[in-house]
């Protein structure tokens, strides 16, 4: 009796060790293909040899290698190629997105203080009327997603709250919740888990308690479309997508009572890993809903592991 309860209190104390090394393995096969993916320009691309490499991939695969502090002339080079390639309004490509992202890389990195400034400086003259940020400059629609990736990037480089612009923000993506607790791209579009776990993760990084019902609205809206494999997908009816699973744990591993369902993700996207590390999705738009492997995806859920971890 004695030996039999001895052995399940060692199988308890394992569980979450080996839970952990599996995430751990999972990361460092991930990051192992990122680098082996760098353009000799020092850039990355959405798809080596399909794509051309540009900021935006390039910020990402920074972001992921700094945050784990491997490889820093990878690391170096890519941080020269997006310092080359801002624009003189300060700007990555006249895109809020790739901007935000390219400031978080710097900031990761600890590079780049004028062009951050920079960028930011940026980001503030494009803001919409209405406290929104669009995907181009001042064309089109302000979007959650982007709006809540610019947030991001204001949080990173230590605005508060309390900022006019960020503050401006916030209410402005606040008001675009859906009855269904998601958000749509545009406000008034149909859910999205995308631009949903987004929202998530920018409300909770400016203070806002989990308890508070747009939150818990959120998140209920994002565990809707958590399927039995784990994985998370884009809207409830879909299947599940690596790259969705990668932007779910993101919003929910800062909170404790989603555990569970963060442990499920990880176990999928440990059982999706392709064989040299990368993940196939059909979630970059410029695939045209064609699922490729691809470095985009692989970097998100390399920046989820690393947060999750």
């Amino acid at each position: 009796m004695k030996k039999l309860v001895f052995f399940v209190l060692i199988t308890i104390l394992l569980i979450p060790i080996v839970a952990f090394s599996d995430a751990q393995d999972t990361l460092n096969k991930s990051i192992n293909h990122i680098v082996s993916v760098q353009d000799e320009s020092g850039a990355w691309s959405r798809l080596k040899g399909e794509f051309p490499p540009e900021a935006e991939p390039t910020s990402w695969a920074v972001k992921v290698l700094a945050m784990n502090k491997v490889a820093p002339d990878k690391v170096e080079k890519g941080v020269n190629f997006i310092l080359k390639d801002q624009k003189p309004d300060g700007s990555w490509n006249n895109n809020t997105a790739h901007t935000a992202f390219t400031i978080l890389a710097l900031k990761q990195a600890n590079k780049g203080s004028e062009a951050i400034n920079k960028g930011l400086a940026y980001l503030k003259t494009v803001q919409d009327a209405n406290g929104g940020f669009k995907r181009i400059g001042k064309e089109g629609a302000p979007l959650t997603i982007y709006t809540a990736v610019v947030l991001c990037a204001f949080k990173e480089a230590g605005y508060s709250k309390d900022d006019p612009v960020v503050k401006q923000a916030i209410d402005w993506l606040m008001g675009c919740q859906n009855a269904d607790g998601g958000y749509g791209m545009p406000k008034g579009a149909p859910s999205l888990s995308l631009s949903t776990a987004w929202t998530i993760r920018t409300l909770l990084a400016f203070g806002m308690t989990p308890a508070a019902p747009s939150v818990q609205n959120a998140v209920g809206y994002l565990l809707k479309t958590q399927k039995p494999s784990g994985g998370f997908s884009f809207v409830p009816p879909a299947p599940e997508d690596p790259e969705a699973t990668a932007y779910a744990i993101m919003a929910l591993s800062g909170l404790p009572d989603k555990k569970d369902a963060v442990q499920k993700a990880l176990d999928y996207l440990a059982k999706v890993q392709q064989a040299d590390g990368a993940y196939v999705s059909s979630a970059p738009v410029q695939f045209n809903k064609t699922p490729k492997k691809n470095t985009q995806t692989t970097a998100f859920v390399a920046w989820a592991l690393s947060e999750a971890k």
